[in-house]
């Protein structure tokens, strides 16, 4: 609950991908502590844990209301920014900037989220499922492909993105897009591969 009030934007809802308490880092606001941007895979790690959370504790337990409180917000948020196709950009609130792309990890990692919440019965909101749906499909016609020796390989996963570090990453619109897209890395495939497994339940 801290960390999603300290990094939630009253705005758009969005969580920043960083908080720095001693304001001290150069990437950080120094009112607020908070990096410029909403990267979507924090986004994206975030709402997976969350959900993951309230899968393994109790339903009695006192922190399962809240989370699930948490988890429908902030989803319900993060759905506004969800393009036509399924998917959702790098940065999520800035679809409009040169050089940003619909990434794979994140978008497969909000699919995943939104699946569980449906399959666990967290939430009312009938859009949920048909959301996650046409994320995955999304992935699928853009960055999905076979090869000629059949091998199936999964495109534009953003390589990594952090803040601070030598060479110094200062948490630029920029610096997120000049990051290397990848195939095949983990940090995408994984995700992928678990929103099709909670895919794979709907027709089970």
């Amino acid at each position: 609950e801290r960390i999603y009030a300290t990094l939630r934007d009253s705005k758009t809802g969005l969580l920043y991908h960083a908080w720095d308490e001693s304001r001290g880092m150069r990437w950080s606001d120094l009112e607020t502590g908070l990096s410029p941007h909403f990267w979507g895979r924090a986004l994206g790690w975030y709402a997976m844990a969350v959900v993951d959370i309230i899968a393994i504790i109790s339903t009695d337990d006192p922190l399962s209301d809240p989370l699930k409180k948490i988890l429908n917000t902030l989803m319900g948020d993060i759905l506004a920014f969800q393009q036509p196709d399924g998917m959702f950009y790098q940065v999520v609130d800035r679809s409009e900037a040169e050089g940003n792309y619909k990434e794979t990890s994140a978008s497969a990692m909000f699919a995943y989220t939104l699946l569980k919440m449906a399959r666990l019965g967290i939430g009312a909101d009938p859009k949920i499922q048909k959301s996650a749906l046409k994320a995955l499909d999304g992935i699928e016609k853009r960055y999905l492909s076979i090869d000629e020796d059949g091998e199936y390989h999964l495109e534009g996963i953003c390589s990594v993105a952090g803040l601070g570090g030598n060479p110094y990453r200062d948490g630029s619109l920029y610096y997120y897009f000049k990051e290397p897209q990848v195939a095949d890395d983990f940090k995408g495939v994984g995700p992928y591969i678990l929103a099709t497994l909670e895919r794979e339940t709907l027709s089970t």
